[in-house]
């Protein structure tokens, strides 16, 4: 059992618990070796029982791919390990970003402005676009309000790449399915995902920040989510302006379900 002030690998103290679920723990944990910059999260993934061998590929893929990765607004890898005592558990260090998920933020009820949301709508597409163009491209697959970090400097973070897939799409390929439901789009249940499937996931997100709504709480017409009387009080200020039109329109193209209507890439998108 793990505990408040436990020591792994002679070098990470626990310090708060953020997450548990089954077979999984999330903990804002100490590098003591590193006392200028001691904060780091410990992902820990027990094997056996519900997690399986499925779950073991996507978690040690995660850390292959943060080891790959080099951004300024994505965490840093910073270790990998394995502890093989009562239980086996394998744990994932990466660097720590002070500040509040953009779903806490929700959830306190912070109503997003136009200004803001177009902001991070531009900040989220340069980490798309960076992701995307790596060879092999880097599909996030979960891209919501609680994988996405507002930092105490304003600059917007993408976390969590426990459901990355890493390996080009070919046709009839099939993939591990995961995502989050009212964020993914449909082609990514039916077990494959393209570049445009994170351009819907952030659409998603940004409806459910000018409505203060979960997207799958919303209504939908011809698997459509219907958002567009739904924006909060906050963002009304902007409901008659071009700009606030021409947003709508591009969150529209973003979350078109056929994707042959929705915008094909970042690039594209920020065009």
């Amino acid at each position: 059992m793990l505990q408040v002030g436990q020591i792994l690998q002679q070098r990470y103290q626990l310090k708060t618990k953020l997450s548990r679920s089954t077979g999984r723990q999330t903990w804002l944990a100490a590098d003591l070796k590193t006392p200028a910059k001691p904060h780091v999260i410990l992902k820990l993934l027990s094997f056996g029982g519900d997690i399986d061998w499925n779950d073991l590929k996507l978690f040690e893929r995660e850390g292959k791919i943060l080891q790959q990765l080099n951004h300024p607004y994505i965490p840093q890898y910073r270790d990998y390990f394995t502890i093989d005592e009562r239980y086996l558990w394998f744990g994932l260090v990466q660097e720590y970003i002070a500040g509040q998920s953009l779903k806490e933020l929700l959830e306190q009820g912070k109503r997003f402005n136009l200004p803001e949301i177009e902001d991070i709508a531009r900040q989220i597409l340069d980490i798309l676009l960076y992701l995307h163009e790596l060879t092999p491209r880097v599909i996030h697959r979960d891209i919501k309000p609680s994988n996405l970090i507002w930092g105490k400097d304003e600059k917007i973070y993408l976390i969590d790449f426990g459901a990355v897939q890493d390996k080009a799409v070919t046709e009839g390929a099939t993939f591990t399915v995961v995502g989050t439901y009212g964020y993914a789009p449909m082609e990514q249940f039916g077990g494959r995902a393209v570049p445009a499937s994170d351009l819907y996931s952030l659409g998603a997100t940004l409806i459910h920040l000018l409505t203060g709504t979960p997207p799958g709480d919303l209504p939908t017409k011809d698997l459509k989510i219907q958002f567009q009387n739904q924006i909060s009080l906050t963002a009304a200020e902007y409901n008659h302006s071009n700009k606030s039109n021409n947003l709508i329109r591009w969150i529209e193209k973003l979350t078109e379900p056929a994707l042959e209507k929705r915008f094909s890439s970042a690039k594209i998108a920020k065009e």
